[in-house]
């Protein structure tokens, strides 16, 4: 989940020193509903991955991940942890905006996920027209991020609302997307950062074709 509420890298390499996992070992709750959307041995490519629960989680599901952060600190833990679930997991330290740009990210892909990366604006309108395209027929996109309702909540997130995801902003970003969008709160229990009633969105697409 980087980046969000503040900093660049190198902040987030400061978060992600702990010797725990900053947002816990399990995957995110509604990434492991969403999955059965996914058709079997899928090429997913897992955004903010962080360090690593939901990229090595997929691939422990069969499916072929490739996961990008930039946190430098963040891609070593998740390596570390798909070598301790015995997977393989593509991984990438890059800044998203620059990554996107190379051939790495041409896919096609079968799958985007996208958990809690909250991005700035632009940045985000930038990553959804560019894989909008790259995306197959009938891949699945899946999201979950949180909405300016999360600020009076604090249970984690960013505090700058222009980082946080609203029905509209979601579907200007992607476009060429049909989207499943709902608006819902729920309990978030994930590592030290993310605990507990939190506003989120969640979202489902495929492309409109």
């Amino acid at each position: 989940m980087s980046p969000a509420p503040s900093g660049g890298a190198e902040w987030w390499d400061e978060r992600y020193s702990h010797p725990n996992l900053l947002y816990g070992f399990r995957p995110n709750n509604f990434l492991v509903e969403a999955e059965v959307m996914l058709p079997r041995a899928a090429r997913v490519l897992v955004l903010c991955d962080g360090e690593g629960r939901n990229g090595v989680w997929l691939a422990g599901q069969g499916h072929h991940v490739v996961s990008v952060d930039f946190s430098a600190v963040a891609v070593q833990k998740a390596r570390a942890l798909a070598d301790q679930r015995g997977v393989n997991v593509e991984t990438h330290c890059a800044e998203l905006g620059e990554w996107i740009g190379t051939p790495a990210a041409e896919g096609p892909w079968d799958g985007v996920v996208s958990i809690f990366c909250h991005l700035a604006p632009e940045l985000r309108r930038q990553v959804g027209e560019a894989l909008t395209p790259r995306m197959k027929d009938r891949s699945t996109l899946i999201i979950e991020s949180y909405t300016p309702a999360q600020l009076s909540l604090g249970t984690g997130g960013p505090r700058n609302e222009a980082l946080l995801l609203t029905r509209q902003r979601v579907i200007d970003e992607w476009p060429g997307m049909a989207l499943d969008i709902r608006i819902a709160e729920r309990r978030v229990f994930e590592g030290m950062a993310h605990q507990g009633l939190s506003a989120v969105i969640q979202v489902l697409g495929q492309p409109r074709r």
